[in-house]
């Protein structure tokens, strides 16, 4: 069994495609641990399409600053208290997928998964302050919007 780690979050925003609209941009956390050597960072997002979304917790190896599609790491900060990743899993999977809805899509999962992170003590308000409103910027620097 892995033991609670310090955790830091942070949100990822990829480029839209197959343009790099607003609404096409990719957003996801970027979870890491104390100790990468013995719990991997993870990236835990929602994908799929409007109607069809599914909650996504992998570990992963990779550094997605480096991927091509990369824009913007937004820092959240660190949780109030360590956690472990199954301990994080539950508290992420439970954030609600609005599948009826098309405006629905993976910032506004992001943006409630922070204020449930925020509302049940895991990162303080300015955290949640922080990591919204660098994404609705980073969001907002999408290159093929129009004016």
């Amino acid at each position: 069994m892995t033991a609670p780690n310090n955790v830091h979050i942070s949100i990822i925003v990829c480029k839209g495609s197959p343009l790099d609209y607003q609404q096409y941009r990719h957003t996801a956390f970027w979870i890491q641990f104390d100790d990468p050597s013995t719990t991997p960072a993870i990236m835990a997002h929602i994908t799929g399409t409007a109607g069809m979304f599914q909650f996504e917790f992998q570990e992963t190896n990779s550094d997605p600053t480096s991927s091509s599609n990369f824009a913007k790491q937004i820092e959240v900060g660190f949780l109030i208290t360590p956690a472990t990743p199954s301990q994080l899993r539950l508290v992420l999977q439970r954030i609600p997928i609005d599948n009826w809805s098309r405006e629905f899509n993976c910032q506004s999962w992001i943006e409630r998964a922070l204020k449930t992170l925020m509302v049940d003590g895991c990162i303080s308000a300015s955290a949640y302050e922080r990591g919204l409103d660098g994404m609705v910027d980073a969001i907002a620097e999408a290159e093929d919007e129009e004016e």
